[in-house]
């Protein structure tokens, strides 16, 4: 039978002690290293953190900036447009002003016809009036009734196309007592042009300036005024006289 001696028990719990020690010891030494670890993934968050906190605050700069930026560029927009708004102005000022004074040269010199009411006549017959071809266009026309060859008149333009005859006339100066003799002669126009006898007869009596009231008086004679509009010549009672079912 053996016997455990006490150095035997002494030896033993210093082993364990030392053991334990050492495992301590490997303890505190992994938990500084998970410290360290630690510490410096905070430090690499931190320096992170600060960085983003940086990138934003230049971020917000350059965001800042970018909205003055654009403020500055919407103003220098409306600056602009009003600029070209200003500028449109002036330019339709200045062509109404020219176009004022080519008509008033056209009245002194004769040639309103030529120069307002049948190049006029010609873009209305296909634009407005669709024409699918201009058979015939014709400038003073001087023409005897073949019926009466006594009887003579004078034709300002004449544009003839298949299924309807323009009949323009010009006046320098419209008078109410123009429009009514331009509506006399409407009612014989076939007596010297029988040949058309069977198209559709548009009437325009065209000038620089038509006053509204001679206008009214050229619509009750279902006649299309033609006059100088914003920018160009128009026919002032067109919707009057479309809408009516003329």
């Amino acid at each position: 039978m053996s016997y455990v001696t006490i150095e035997d028990r002494v030896d033993r719990l210093e082993a364990l002690f030392g053991q334990f020690m050492t495992e301590i010891a490997l303890l505190n030494k992994n938990a500084n290293e998970r410290n360290r670890a630690a510490e410096e993934r905070n430090r690499a968050a931190e320096e992170r953190q600060a960085r983003f906190g940086l990138e934003m605050c230049q971020f917000k700069d350059e965001m800042r900036e970018f909205k003055d930026e654009m403020r500055e560029f919407k103003d220098e927009m409306r600056e602009f447009k009003d600029e070209m708004s200003e500028f449109k102005d002036e330019m339709r000022a200045s062509k109404r002003e020219l176009d004022k004074k080519w008509g008033d040269l056209a009245n002194k010199m004769g040639t309103i016809i030529e120069d307002i009411l049948a190049p006029n006549l010609r873009g209305l017959a296909r634009e407005h009036f669709r024409f699918e071809t201009i058979l015939d266009f014709m400038i003073r026309r001087s023409r005897r009734r073949p019926d009466r060859p006594e009887i003579e008149s004078e034709f300002d333009t004449l544009v003839v196309g298949p299924d309807a005859v323009i009949l323009g006339e010009a006046k320098s100066s419209p008078t109410l007592e123009y429009a009514d003799a331009f509506a006399d002669k409407l009612r014989s126009f076939f007596d010297f042009f029988p040949e058309y006898r069977g198209r559709r007869l548009i009437a325009v009596f065209g000038s620089w300036a038509i006053a509204d009231p001679i206008v009214a008086r050229l619509t009750t004679h279902g006649i299309y005024a033609l006059r100088m509009g914003e920018d160009t010549m128009e026919l002032a009672n067109a919707t009057a006289l479309e809408g009516a079912g003329q």
